[in-house]
């Protein structure tokens, strides 16, 4: 396969289908960076028919590069099928799903709620900082287990979960995105996050018409980038962690096909700072930037308004 566009279509138009925290904008933004059928326009995470649709209309003389979240779409199931099928414009020349390890996904989640936290008013800069310190303990102290890490997390933002209850509604779901792509298996080629920090986009190329390798630059979203990496649950999970997550989740994780559950006994169980501790802080600096003050003082009254 060559990079030069194989499509016959005007735009081939690319849906970039998956659940938050997953590595969407990373796999989006890679093949953004390789799509040759320039201009390009990255739409970020619309979350209604008309959001696409204005899309379209703002962009008739670019290629469309669309990441939509599956979470703001599961109670909008019909609107999506006409969507990814053609139904409404614009028409996507390819439909590229993403899944990941939901084991991840749980570690993922859990170091970028504080943002989310930060930017609805749920949280501020110090519970942040008490935060990074619980995550230093753990850097230094490879005996924590992940459920007392997750016990730490609900102690210092009260707006979350129950640590068994996110692991239930992480599950639940990665069970109803699993459903759905397999409802629609000839509609989506599916790339595995594990493959794309690989580098390996071989899965994806022939629907897109072109070679795409990962890409460093994300742009403005760069935050939402972690570590980049895959398998972290095995050196984040302790032995006493598995029964109770497989417990909670082995069905889940069966259904996105991932089985495999042992985990090496020389497993290196450091957690870098970079990318715990260190990047906490950075979430701070960047809800920061982006005005987060003013941001979080309107989300507050909205709150206190319609509560």
């Amino acid at each position: 396969m060559t990079a030069e566009f194989s499509n016959t279509a005007s735009r081939p138009h690319v849906f970039v289908l998956g659940r938050a925290k997953t590595g969407t904008t990373f796999i989006a933004k890679s093949i953004e960076s390789a799509c040759p059928a320039a201009p390009v326009r990255f739409i970020m995470e619309p979350k209604t028919q008309r959001d696409i649709s204005r899309a379209a209309t703002a962009s008739t003389n670019s290629t469309l590069i669309m990441k939509v979240l599956f979470d703001h779409w599961d109670t909008q199931r019909d609107a999506l099928d006409d969507i990814v099928a053609g139904v409404s414009q614009p028409v996507f020349h390819s439909r590229i799903a993403i899944v990941r390890d939901p084991r991840d996904e749980i570690i993922s989640r859990m170091m970028f709620r504080p943002f989310s936290f930060l930017v609805s008013g749920h949280a501020r800069a110090e519970d942040v900082e008490r935060w990074a310190n619980v995550l230093e303990q753990r850097e230094k102290n490879q005996k924590m287990t992940f459920l007392d890490i997750q016990k730490a997390f609900a102690a210092t933002f009260p707006s979350a979960s129950d640590p068994a209850d996110e692991i239930r509604l992480i599950a639940r779901l990665c069970m109803g995105y699993a459903d759905y792509l397999k409802q629609n298996q000839t509609v989506f080629t599916t790339l595995r996050y594990e493959d794309a920090v690989a580098d390996d986009f071989s899965a994806i190329e022939q629907a897109l018409g072109w070679q795409v390798s990962k890409t460093q630059d994300l742009g403005r979203f760069g935050y939402t980038k972690r570590s980049g990496a895959a398998t972290n649950w095995a050196k984040w999970f302790h032995p006493s962690d598995l029964e109770t997550i497989k417990d909670l989740m082995g069905p889940a994780c069966t259904a996105l096909g991932y089985h495999d559950w042992s985990t090496p006994a020389d497993v290196n169980r450091a957690i870098e700072p970079e990318h715990h501790s260190e990047y906490a802080r950075g979430l701070v600096r960047q809800y920061r930037r982006q005005g987060g003050a003013a941001r979080t003082f309107i989300q507050r009254f909205r709150n206190r308004l319609f509560a």
